[in-house]
């Protein structure tokens, strides 16, 4: 009963985060202006990296709900769970990386970040973020001499090498909106207090102090206990199957919370998902879209003067 519950779990958790992926895509793609942003690479592969993660998670779960919990472990199955979906962890990590980097860049290097961030180096940015996880492999071969998975197994050295990757990856997202913390409370202090600089800085702190406590409760809520059960079992050998199963289901959670918090954090992008939202409704119900609903320049409709302000001094990532 317990085998059934757990992989139900699992099964709607990678479903939703499979849509949530999907709908990144299709919007991305089908905006113009989202797609000619410097950072689109890393949303786009932050998207396909959580998209296949729940994919494969799902078929697995799925199967073995098929199955009645009779699970035919075979090696394809070891590189999939034990090799694969850790791979793909690690380089979604690196891509919300890179997403907290170029906020970085963008609010505290105004005026070097046309220079520092092209289009081109954002590309090559985000091939490094699917090249660099490749050490899961190569290290530990490197190590034991022998691949993962070669004996139905992965030894305690791929499991620091993933441990330590993915903790890299954290605590530089971490500090990259730390940064940008300090910054502007730096910038606050030597600004007049009723400057529109000021204002706009004031602006910027809080959104940036909320993000990096978004980003430390999901990080530490939602994806430290994998951490600690991968570590426990690298100093243990082994640990409960329902402690792993949990671990798991949280750090699905965070996969699931991925999108919403970082790549649907633009406000344009906003605009546009609901401007989708409403044309589908209206061609369900009624049969027709919305032509009514116009996406302006900056990513309103039709809002106030007031409202149109704000959205322009909020920071675009």
């Amino acid at each position: 009963m317990g085998c059934v519950v757990i992989s139900a779990l699992f099964v709607t958790i990678t479903f939703l985060t499979m849509v949530q992926g999907v709908l990144t895509l299709y919007i991305y793609t089908k905006e113009k202006r989202l797609r000619k942003r410097e950072p689109s690479p890393f949303v786009y592969s932050l998207a396909v990296s959580i998209t296949c993660l729940s994919a494969f998670s799902f078929a697995f779960n799925a199967r073995l709900l098929s199955l009645g919990c009779r699970n035919d472990y075979s090696i394809l199955w070891c590189v999939i769970l034990n090799i694969l979906l850790k791979y793909l962890h690690v380089v979604s990590c690196f891509c919300v990386t890179c997403l907290a980097l170029y906020r970085y860049l963008y609010l505290c290097w105004p005026l070097r970040y046309p220079t520092l961030v092209t289009k081109r180096r954002c590309c090559y940015v985000t091939l490094a973020c699917w090249a660099l996880p490749m050490s899961l492999v190569a290290v530990p071969s490197v190590i034991d001499g022998k691949a993962p998975c070669a004996d139905m197994n992965v030894t305690v050295s791929f499991h620091m090498t993933y441990v330590v990757m993915y903790i890299l990856g954290a605590l530089a997202t971490f500090v990259a909106y730390l940064l940008v913390a300090l910054e502007f409370r730096k910038k606050r202090h030597s600004a007049a207090p009723n400057s529109d600089m000021a204002k706009f800085d004031l602006l910027v702190k809080v959104r940036t102090e909320r993000c990096a406590l978004h980003v430390f409760a999901l990080y530490t809520i939602l994806s430290l206990p994998h951490i600690i059960t991968v570590t426990m079992n690298i100093m243990h050998g082994t640990t409960t199957g329902l402690n792993r199963d949990i671990a798991a289901l949280l750090q699905r959670l965070h996969l699931l919370l991925f999108l919403p918090f970082y790549a649907w954090a633009n406000p344009l992008f906003r605009a546009v998902l609901v401007s989708w939202a409403k044309n589908t409704w209206a061609r369900l119900t009624c049969g027709t879209s919305a032509d009514t609903f116009e996406l302006h320049s900056n990513g309103t409709n039709d809002e106030s003067a007031e409202m149109k302000e704000r959205r322009r001094l909020e920071p675009s990532v």
